[in-house]
């Protein structure tokens, strides 16, 4: 899933990527050379934040269980 934030004046702020492993998404990004947050976990989701070279604010969200 991506989905691009938007702002309140409209611009994009950013954007968001659904993965099933947070903790292996992490891993890939620095592994890579990223500089990515620590895992954020809140009860809607486990987030890791980033920028991409060009600048853009990405963050990477793992759902949480169902039921």
């Amino acid at each position: 899933m991506l989905d691009l934030h938007r702002r309140r004046d409209h611009r994009r702020d950013g954007a968001r990527v659904v993965v099933t492993d947070i903790g292996e998404a992490r891993a890939e990004l620095a592994g890579r050379g990223m500089e990515v947050s620590e895992v954020d976990v809140q009860p809607w989701g486990s987030f890791v934040y980033f920028r991409d070279p060009d600048g853009n604010a990405w963050s990477v969200q793992q759902l949480p269980p169902r039921g």
